[in-house]
């Protein structure tokens, strides 16, 4: 079967995927599982929903410590699909809503060491769930736009 390497065949194989015109060929098979494009999609989508989890887990254990005055929520944009991890005040008083780290920061000094550095570990890991959120959307939306 002659192949014709039109404009929107050459875009897409010089953007999305540096394989041959065979390889391209075989990527586009429907329904057997061997294309190369299709299964990154996959994992792409299976990563992102793997951090989601991971970062509604943390927001459910912040909300379990006894006494809590601060926990993790989740923030949701409708825009960018973006989920990440906010600081919030426990409570329903003028003080509720979300906090930045360095105004709580000040609060967490004052307590036990060890609850302290939990709450310190907590920081950093919602930090880095949030940076590698971002990073999965993004290869997602890139897997995405190179589907066939």
């Amino acid at each position: 079967m002659a192949q014709f390497n039109t404009p929107d065949r050459a875009a897409s194989t010089s953007t999305c995927n540096n394989a041959s015109a065979r390889q391209q060929e075989r990527d586009a098979k429907a329904f057997t599982g061997r294309g190369g494009t299709p299964t990154e999609l996959r994992q792409a989508a299976a990563r992102v929903d793997r951090i989601h989890r991971a970062q509604d887990d943390l927001s459910r254990l912040t909300r379990r410590v006894r006494g809590r005055t601060f926990y993790l929520s989740l923030h949701r944009r409708k825009a960018t699909g973006q989920v990440h991890l906010r600081w919030r005040a426990a409570g329903a008083g003028p003080h509720a809503g979300h906090i930045p780290w360095d105004k709580i920061d000040a609060y967490f000094v004052q307590l036990p060491g060890t609850l302290r550095e939990w709450y310190e570990r907590t920081h950093r890991r919602a930090l880095e769930l949030n940076r590698r959120e971002i990073e999965a959307r993004l290869a997602l939306k890139h897997a995405r736009q190179c589907d066939p």
